[in-house]
């Protein structure tokens, strides 16, 4: 159990943390923040890229020590340190990237760490199993686990069943405080309505919920307040029922929502038509096994070609097979006329291929590295002096360029880019794929986890990129953002394109919206089967 000292009160708070204060390599990252949850409540954490909610998180789940300040538990000072002691003083927490172990069982996974042993005469202990899953079954059924999936392996699971097992590995343990981090990046519409049913049974149980999201629109009906943070520091808390999407934007930049494309989808929508123009990629028959089955895409200059689909509908196992990521089983593909034949990323770049991954943090940065590095690295002949040598101040110069044009806050382009929030994360490797000079770039997820702020400069960054005769694949799960930068999407279900819409951007202008996002569900749910 953690260490806990010092009697506040008894109250129905059930967590605060109270004048926080921590610093990294000169960066103020939190200056003073406190932060108030009660017992049973749904309390949304907000503010933009930066803003220092991941290092409270952090703080509060013992992975992180405070240059100062407290956290105060159930009226009880939190004086050990440690994410093993937060777990047992009754502090869980679900990041956006999963920590699931995907070879192992879900019942593995949930008592990973803390299993229970059966005793045995002079032999070592041995896990339990019967009894592990005994106490487990009939939680892990209001979850929509079975008995049976309790055996079988994580990697057979989508998105949203994953998000279900790490909930009920957070609430076997008798979990007081559950820390949601964008609990809903990258699941569709209808599984985002099945976890927000998981988050009210929860709250019903006593469980106290800090959600961090910035999907603002998700917390109306939902959550019960929300503090927002800016630079490190308490704005305010507000509850939700008297508030706005405007508002509490207004709060997290000091900016009206319509800054930031907020009402009218239309307004937004500046893409031009590409009929006519040259075809740039072209794929004909793409196959690998039943994962995806003869796909053929055309992509032609300045056009934005948007993929839809559930999850597991095939879209990111397209563009690994465009990448070279994946052996393909049939089909070939042409880049402006020319046969490829690529074996890894390394070669797709090479041929005039880039790519933004969905997973930024495990495919994208490289977090060691400084964020001058990680820009040039995919193509280091555009900072190398006499053909072959290194030359850090051609790679400073090149990181300083697009630190300009991209608006990437860091305080030095020397600085570790894992220092830095998601959305500045997520535009140096957009300046990683404009630095190759790609012929075709494929942006994967562009926007999960960033910011309303930071999500309106890289559609900008879309746009901008399509305008100048750029060519492009785009994959998102919200059909909204999807629909607001492609010219046509091509829907997908079960490997296969199932049908295309055409026509997006003067359809949107003229008010047809509504019809083409239906369109799009009802071919990602209905396809034809082969």
């Amino acid at each position: 159990m953690a260490d806990l000292s010092k009697s506040i009160s008894t109250t129905s708070v059930a967590l605060q943390a109270r004048g926080v204060t921590k610093h990294y390599e000169g960066v103020t990252a939190l200056d003073h923040a406190s932060l108030s949850v009660e017992a049973g409540e749904i309390h949304a954490l907000l503010g933009g890229n930066g803003a220092g909610k991941s290092t409270l998180i952090s703080i509060i789940s013992g992975l992180t020590k405070p240059d100062s300040g407290e956290i105060v538990l159930a009226g009880e000072v939190m004086s050990a340190s440690g994410p093993l002691a937060a777990m047992s003083a009754g502090i869980s927490t679900i990041y956006q990237e999963l920590s699931l172990v995907p070879a192992l069982s879900v019942l593995d996974n949930i008592y990973l760490g803390r299993e229970l042993k059966r005793k045995t005469l002079g032999l070592p202990l041995a896990s339990d199993r019967r009894r592990m899953e005994s106490e487990v079954r009939d939680l892990a059924a209001g979850f929509g686990v079975t008995a049976s999936e309790l055996r079988q392996p994580v990697s057979e699971f989508g998105a949203l069943k994953k998000r279900s097992i790490e909930i009920i590995k957070a609430l076997a343990f008798d979990t007081k405080v559950l820390i949601l981090d964008e609990p809903t990046s990258g699941l569709e519409d209808a599984e985002r309505q099945v976890l927000f049913g998981h988050m009210r049974s929860m709250r019903d149980r006593g469980v106290s919920l800090i959600w961090v999201t910035h999907h603002l629109e998700e917390l109306f009906g939902l959550a019960d307040k929300a503090t927002v943070f800016k630079d490190g520091r308490t704005v305010g808390t507000v509850d939700i029922a008297s508030t706005s999407v405007g508002e509490l934007i207004g709060l997290m930049f000091g900016a009206a929502q319509e800054e930031f494309g907020g009402g009218d989808i239309r307004k937004i929508t500046h893409l031009e038509p590409s009929t006519g123009r040259r075809v740039v990629l072209s794929a004909k028959n793409l196959s690998r096994g039943s994962v995806v089955r003869d796909i053929s895409l055309d992509v032609h200059e300045g056009e934005i070609v948007g993929l839809a689909g559930l999850a597991g509908a095939g879209r990111t196992e397209v563009v690994r097979l465009l990448m070279g990521l994946d052996a393909r089983t049939a089909g070939t593909v042409e880049l402006e006329g020319r046969r490829l034949s690529l074996r890894n990323s390394s070669a797709a770049y090479r041929a005039g291929l880039a790519m933004l991954p969905e997973d930024r943090k495990q495919l994208g940065i490289l977090a060691d590295l400084s964020t001058a590095q990680n820009i040039s690295i995919s193509s280091l002949s555009t900072v190398a002096s006499a053909g072959f040598w290194m030359s850090r101040r051609k790679e400073r110069a090149l990181a300083e360029d697009y630190r300009r044009q991209l608006g990437i806050k860091t305080p030095d382009v020397d600085a570790r880019i894992g220092n830095l929030s998601g959305g500045n994360q997520q535009k140096a490797i957009v300046a990683r794929c404009f630095n190759t000079s790609p012929k075709l770039l494929i942006f994967d997820e562009p926007t999960q986890g960033i910011d309303v702020s930071a999500k309106v400069e890289v559609h900008a960054l879309v746009r901008d990129y399509a305008a100048k005769g750029g060519a492009a694949i785009l994959i998102a799960s919200e059909i909204e953002e999807l629909l607001e930068l492609s010219h046509r999407v091509l829907v997908m279900k079960k490997g296969q394109v199932v049908g295309e819409i055409t026509g997006i951007p003067a359809a949107i202008e003229e008010g047809h919206f509504a019809r083409i996002k239906s369109e799009v569900l009802t071919l990602s749910a209905a396809g034809q089967n082969s």
